[in-house]
């Protein structure tokens, strides 16, 4: 039986979304003993000892099912942010917060607006729902161009998603560009405000955007348990925006979404601000550090607010020293597939044992 021809031609043009290796899947190729990922922009600092605590406690309950109303994790959120429980809205990573607009709001002939290279999830959920994506090229430093993406928008535009520092970039746009580009969109278009990010930033003129929402009703800020909080294997994470907004998001929400152990280590580690703050340090200290490193190898390095670097090596195939790295037990991930050609690869920043193990197989291999 054919059942391509049962499905929508969105689906049929998309390409699964390819995560980075685990670790243990090249151990098991390559038959090697020690692996170091660098590929997926996750936190190498563990969870924390608090959280590990709150989860064995909820794992006892396993055999019943999770708070569906994620009560004491939404009003902690709200608590913490400054708005009302009614204004947040707990999804299963904040892919499933930006699938749910999607759905919620794109019907067939209506467009999502984006920028590209951005992350690449953006383009695969709208080309599933009804081929709706429009990209707008970054500029040429890698950033959003947002007066493009402003005119982008027209009569059929429902959605335009801006991500916050830029992942695979590392790169962000200011408080005043990002001002000038909310006035430039029409109150009727939702804005999402990828904030995934958002706890490694320093730059002083990065947007506060939670302040914003009470001047504009269509923005939603998005932000995630899995960067610098190191629960990417739970899955949390949260969007912030107008209560009459979200409460119609709420209705595409599936039922128990956010498991009680991700809902009982994210409440855990909203208590941890100071190692919070510290481990932010940390990422800061080390993401310095390994960039010196690789211009200290001839590599091009986009200046970064993130926990990650996109390098570029002038001369070589990205996808060729990819694969070399590899080989010597360190995973990275080539840009490609993000729009980026064979020129360039990103390397999240490790722990410092880790970055030097990375930046050693990068000596041996450029000579």
């Amino acid at each position: 039986m054919d059942f391509e021809r049962l499905f929508r031609p969105g689906i049929l043009a998309t390409r699964p979304y390819a995560p980075g290796k685990p670790i243990g899947e090249v151990q098991r190729e390559l038959g090697l003993d020690r692996v170091v990922k660098l590929a997926s922009n996750e936190n190498p600092e563990g969870p924390l000892p608090s959280v590990v605590e709150a989860v064995s406690r909820a794992a006892k309950d396993l055999n019943r099912y999770p708070d569906g109303s994620c009560f004491e994790l939404t009003r902690a959120l709200a608590a913490d942010l400054g708005v009302e429980p009614g204004a947040v809205l707990l999804g299963n990573g904040c892919n499933e917060i930006l699938d749910m607009f999607i759905r919620a709001l794109v019907s067939p002939g209506e467009t999502v607006v984006f920028a590209e290279p951005s992350f690449i999830v953006y383009p695969l959920t709208s080309r599933v729902q009804f081929e709706s994506g429009r990209s707008v090229p970054l500029t040429a430093d890698d950033r959003h161009d947002l007066p493009a993406m402003a005119a982008a928008v027209d009569g059929t535009t429902k959605l335009v998603i801006i991500c916050n520092p830029n992942n695979p970039t590392g790169t962000y746009n200011t408080a005043a560009e990002f001002a000038a580009f909310m006035d430039a969109v029409p109150q009727d278009v939702i804005v999402l405000m990828d904030e995934a990010y958002y706890e490694y930033v320093t730059a002083p003129d990065y947007p506060q955007t939670i302040p914003m929402l009470a001047r504009h009703p269509n923005l939603v800020v998005n932000r995630t348990f899995s960067k610098i909080h190191s629960l990417a294997g739970l899955r949390v994470g949260y969007g912030v925006g107008h209560p009459d907004l979200m409460a119609q998001l709420h209705k595409t929400r599936e039922p128990f979404n956010v498991n009680s152990l991700a809902q009982a280590a994210a409440l855990a580690v909203l208590k941890e601000k100071d190692a919070t703050r510290e481990r932010a340090e940390h990422n800061r200290l080390w993401r310095e550090e390994l960039e010196a490193g690789l211009l200290a190898l001839g590599c091009e390095v986009t200046p970064s607010q993130t926990n990650f670097l996109l390098v570029r090596i002038p001369g070589r195939s990205a996808g060729e020293v990819q694969r070399e790295l590899l080989k010597r037990g360190v995973i990275v991930r080539p840009m490609d597939a993000f729009g980026l050609g064979d020129g360039a690869m990103r390397v999240s920043v490790g722990l410092p044992e880790e970055n030097r193990i990375c930046l050693d197989a990068l000596r041996e291999i450029l000579g």
